[in-house]
């Protein structure tokens, strides 16, 4: 029988079976535990984020496990295991919550496990501790993924692609989630926009984040009933890598449409 509550059935049932507590009485929180780390294998982490580790931990074995902790979850991310990365990280944030560097690391692997209610928050808080703007593709496509305001998307992911500092990948990263948020929200031509000014401030250089921005422009084109623009993106990515985002296949079939 469904439940006619505002909360799930499952959580009552916990509340009954939980033993009694004290009036005022609050549980008690359980770190996580800590995890299997060699003991052969030495961190591999940038020299500021040791420090800033040591700033918050002092020296000693307890540093040594989490930065190795924070080392490995990034090799797991590269390699797309997010899995391992957050058994890992979510560790290593219960002994070093205010190191920029674990909360960081634990949104983006959030991110890859789909969960963007906690990629918001920790890349929030990531962003609080440092000031800046670098993950903030991921923010804005996390505020997206969860059907937050409009203007709060366009407002967080402009703020990287205008960041000259930033890495370039991530600011056309940032591009992309504007333009599809604003396409979604039934504004193509603005979306389209978005994506020629970023193509028009960083022409033609050839590297994968242009190769995926313009086979969005030219998924856009194709939306806006453009095909002569589609294709025209399209051709630009066959002639750097015939096999990339099926480039040379979407040109074919708008050729014979």
């Amino acid at each position: 029988m469904p439940s006619t509550g505002g909360e799930p059935i499952g959580r009552e049932r916990a509340r009954r079976s939980a033993p009694p507590r004290a009036p005022g009485q609050r549980e008690a929180k359980v770190d996580p535990p800590r995890p299997d780390l060699p003991v052969d294998e030495e961190p591999d982490l940038p020299r500021a984020v040791r420090r800033d580790l040591e700033r918050v931990l002092g020296k000693g074995p307890r540093t040594q496990d989490v930065a190795l902790a924070l080392s490995i979850a990034g090799e797991a991310i590269d390699d797309g295991e997010a899995g391992i990365a957050l058994e890992l990280l979510a560790w290593a944030k219960s002994q070093a919550s205010r190191v920029a560097a674990v909360r960081e690391a634990y949104g983006v692997a959030s991110y890859l496990a789909e969960d963007y209610q906690t990629a918001l928050g920790e890349l929030s808080t990531y962003r609080r501790l440092t000031g800046r703007v670098d993950q903030n593709h991921l923010i804005a496509d996390s505020l997206r993924a969860l059907g937050r305001e409009l203007d709060r998307i366009v407002e967080v992911a402009s703020e990287l692609v205008e960041q000259d500092q930033a890495p370039l990948d991530r600011r056309f990263e940032a591009a992309i989630v504007w333009a599809g948020a604003v396409a979604d929200a039934g504004d193509l031509g603005a979306g389209r926009s978005v994506l020629r000014r970023m193509l028009t401030r960083h022409p033609d250089s050839g590297a994968e984040h242009d190769l995926r921005l313009r086979s969005f422009a030219a998924e856009l084109a194709e939306r806006d009933e453009d095909p002569e623009d589609a294709a025209a993106h399209l051709r630009a990515i066959v002639v750097r890598d015939p096999d990339a985002y099926d480039a040379a296949g979407r040109l074919a079939q708008l050729s014979t449409s």
